[in-house]
């Protein structure tokens, strides 16, 4: 959990292989030894660095001068023994997409970042997820059940919004600072997350081997198990298709200017400004990503995306919850960082210091403001 004072700076940390791993035969584990010499396979050399922006083709130039751990949140439920764990990712940009794939792929273009945001490091559990079910009084059945530390799955994404409103309206006072609403990531805050830094087909590298370090097939599996990224999310590739908030559509990488903002972040804005049932009437197909157990390893890449009806309800859809500023606090935010009205240009991300006994009386008033927040 970010600590008093913290803050967080606009750099990117990445995830920096040295060394690529043979491309092989995807198996159920990743072998250790090639099958013909019997020499030990090299493994991804995995180095945490602070970068600096905007430079390589992946968004970020290796600049190996510090190491440095993103900022982690965790909300808890202590009577229930769960923990949901969330990593800052900083503002950035990053280079979208992928060549010679597939045409809902192309042309790859770059997109900016505005804003921090906070980001789940795994798939929402069936313990986090049992949550919600159990305090709205809703059935759900997982078709890999009875295992609490494996994704939720079986979810449409009318019901992955419905968890996150619950989860604003339940824990907001809890959340970091400043990121007062639970969301969907955008397809492009889920990539740029995903990526870390790199520009490789997986963020261990390219080809099978590489797969099998951080992805998941055959069933779901335990959360946390495969290498993380830089940001220390976990089960980006495979384990389950993540809903995204955007709705899909195949050519939107044709109609896009290099350089632009996020255009899902808006899209996300007006959808929530217009109330979370108008926004689950929809009938548009939305953004799947990462691909799942059962998906070949080239559609679990970083740029990999489909789509589905938003009432699909199939055994591989789960679903990553981001946690990012709410209208009242993007105004809070811009009144902070404003010149001449006390602020210095910049807001920080973090708690800053406050007077003894303070603490409750903020939190009393994020309260109040919860019906600023989704629904």
């Amino acid at each position: 959990m970010i600590g008093t004072g913290t803050t967080v700076s606009g750099s990117v940390w990445f995830l920096a292989r040295r060394q690529s791993p043979p491309d092989d035969a995807l198996s159920g584990a990743r072998p250790s030894r090639d099958e013909t010499s019997g020499q030990p396979l090299p493994r991804a050399d995995i180095s945490w660095s602070r970068a600096l922006p905007e430079k390589a083709r992946g968004g970020a130039t290796p600049a190996p001068e510090a190491t440095i751990e993103p900022p982690r949140h965790v909300l808890a439920w202590p009577e229930d023994g769960v923990e949901m764990a969330f990593r800052c990712i900083p503002a950035g940009t990053f280079r979208m997409g992928s060549h010679g794939y597939e045409p809902r792929e192309e042309p790859a273009h770059v997109v900016r970042i505005p804003e921090p945001f906070w980001m789940a490091e795994t798939p929402v559990t069936q313990a986090e997820f049992l949550l919600f079910t159990r305090a709205s009084g809703i059935e759900h059945e997982n078709h890999f059940g009875g295992r609490p530390q494996h994704p939720a799955e079986s979810l449409d994404w009318r019901m992955a919004l419905r968890y996150c409103a619950w989860l604003t309206r339940e824990r907001a006072a809890d959340f970091p600072e400043g990121f007062g609403l639970a969301c969907l990531p955008t397809e492009a805050e889920w990539e740029y997350a995903c990526r870390a830094g790199t520009d490789t087909e997986y963020y261990t590298g390219d080809g099978h081997v590489a797969f099998a370090e951080a992805g998941w097939f055959g069933s779901t599996h335990r959360v946390r198990q495969r290498a993380p990224n830089a940001f220390r999310l976990y089960d980006l590739h495979g384990n389950v298709w993540e809903w995204c908030h955007d709705v899909f559509d195949e050519t939107a990488y044709r109609r896009r200017v290099d350089g632009a903002a996020d255009p899902g972040a808006s899209s996300r804005r007006q959808e929530h400004e217009s109330g979370l049932e108008s926004t689950l009437e929809s009938g548009r197909r939305r953004v799947l990503r990462g691909g799942s157990w059962r998906a070949r390893p080239e559609y679990c890449r970083s740029a990999s995306r489909f789509g589905h009806d938003p009432d699909a309800r199939m055994w591989f859809h789960g679903f990553r919850v981001c946690l990012v500023r709410g209208p009242a606090d993007s105004r809070r935010a811009a009144e902070r960082a404003a010149p001449g009205a006390g602020g210095r240009g910049t807001a920080l991300i973090g708690k800053a210091p406050q007077a003894k006994g303070a603490g409750a009386d903020q939190r009393a008033a994020r309260r109040a403001r919860a019906d600023e927040r989704w629904p």
